[in-house]
């Protein structure tokens, strides 16, 4: 088979007939074998941190397939997915419906830079199932997501200060890589190498499930309904609903992001 993409393994990946550009490691059926591989392409061999396994020790496991709730690694190992994409397969993987209505699509192009009818049905579809969202704008990552919310919220307030929670996480925005001091609300440390002081000097951090003081310099809150990225930690009744009439009262712009 002749491809631009080598194979993982010249003789192993052919006996297993297994494609170079559609690679599901059957010809290298090993975890360890890959993922090495993949730390001299990728740095740390993961492409978003918290998969890095780093936290709680061993390695990733190296995904060839998913099917409804499970995914399969290269050595066949079958998993029940509690990751599920980050929550956006919420059918769970290959769904049939899915898969067809992906294949039917595909044949007409897959992105385009302008707007087209099957985005504006999407938009349509959210704002009839949230009430909250009359308008919707789509994004390509929760990060840049949040930084519009930083934006548009700090343009319509003229304020700088922004509220986050202690351990909850929205992206690689430096405004929001800080990291509270105590337990109570302070002004945000760097969060992460690389953000200056000065990134996170109008960012305040809150204990989670504590609702702060919300006052007239405040652009925006910004809270995880349930808090994933330091485990799965649940809401104290209300949190969000308690946290919006302040907000309100302030013109503070509210926001739940994951």
């Amino acid at each position: 088979m002749s491809s631009t993409i080598p194979l993982c393994d010249p003789v192993a990946c052919v006996a297993a007939g297994c494609d170079a550009v559609v690679c599901t490691g059957k010809g290298v059926p090993s975890n360890d074998r890959l993922f090495e591989r993949t730390t001299r392409a990728i740095p740390g061999g993961v492409n978003s941190s918290i998969r890095a396994f780093k936290a709680v020790g061993g390695r990733p496991y190296v995904v060839a397939r998913g099917e409804g709730a499970h995914v399969y690694d290269v050595e066949g190992r079958r998993y029940i997915d509690l990751v599920q994409s980050y929550g956006a397969v919420i059918l769970g993987h290959a769904h049939p419906t899915i898969t067809t209505a992906l294949a039917k699509a595909a044949v007409d192009g897959t992105s385009f830079g302008a707007p087209t009818p099957r985005e504006m049905k999407l938009a349509e579809a959210i704002s009839e199932r949230v009430p909250s969202c009359e308008r919707v704008r789509l994004m390509n990552s929760g990060t840049e997501a949040t930084s519009t919310v930083v934006r548009l919220a700090r343009g319509l307030t003229g304020r700088k200060k922004i509220i986050i929670f202690d351990g909850n996480f929205h992206g690689a925005t430096d405004a929001l890589l800080a990291a509270g001091g105590s337990g109570v609300a302070t002004l945000g440390l760097p969060g992460t190498a690389g953000v200056p002081e000065e990134a996170v000097a109008n960012t305040i951090v809150a204990p989670y499930n504590v609702v702060p003081e919300i006052d007239d310099t405040v652009a925006a809150v910004i809270v995880e309904p349930v808090a994933a990225n330091m485990g799965v930690v649940a809401p104290v009744p209300g949190l969000p609903r308690r946290a919006c009439p302040r907000a309100t009262r302030s013109r503070t712009f509210p926001s739940s992001h994951e």
